[in-house]
């Protein structure tokens, strides 16, 4: 008996026409986000230098990135359970970068993390388990920030945030979903699948 009988059943290859398709739209993506995000570059690197700044001492900055960055220790000290959802959040993301970066690769036929080897069947049940986590800590926050609405996150509601909670709970859905359709029909196991990738890229 297997310890782990679920398999991730994405497609591992994609027809020239959906590699031109993504190759495209990743350029377009890519050239959205530098025209928003190369203005922002630009002021930061002209900006005057601190003339009393020092990366010294180094192990002390690198502790902090390390405890309050990537372990999120202020998030979660000052709001326990909103702070450990969004940490969860932040994780989730975290662990799919791997993924997300093989889905890129796998869109262009030079896909390196294969559910069939050791590491990429780990992987894909470490990114399971973070995805479980996620899809319940952003469900947890969407309810708390649009239905409970407590008083100091203030009245004025941004919708623009529900539509992100919402992608984001449909991209850790999919990516779950591919693992109980390994025995369903090669159609329905294209079809989901496909649309677990689209999610990401």
């Amino acid at each position: 008996m297997l310890l782990f009988p679920l398999t991730l059943a994405e497609p591992q290859s994609f027809s020239l026409w959906e590699k031109l398709l993504f190759a495209g739209l990743a350029i377009t993506s890519g050239a959205l986000f530098w025209r928003r995000f190369g203005p922002i570059l630009h002021k930061i690197l002209q900006s005057r230098k601190d003339a009393d700044f020092h990366l010294s001492p180094i192990g002390r900055r690198v502790w902090d990135f390390f405890w309050e960055v990537l372990c999120q220790s202020k998030v979660i000290r000052q709001r326990p359970l909103p702070g450990l959802a969004h940490a969860f959040v932040f994780w989730g993301f975290c662990a799919f970068a791997l993924v997300t970066l093989n889905h890129c690769a796998v869109g262009l036929g030079i896909g390196f993390l294969s559910p069939a080897g050791f590491f990429g069947r780990f992987y894909s049940y470490l990114a399971a388990a973070f995805a479980v986590a996620c899809a319940v800590s952003i469900l947890g926050l969407f309810v708390r920030r649009f239905l409970v609405r407590p008083r100091w996150l203030g009245q004025k509601l941004s919708y623009q945030s529900g539509v992100i909670a919402g992608l984001i709970f449909l991209l850790m859905a999919t990516y779950l979903a591919t693992f109980f359709v390994a025995d369903a029909d090669p159609a329905t196991r294209l079809q989901i699948g496909r649309a677990s990738c689209r999610e990401r890229v």
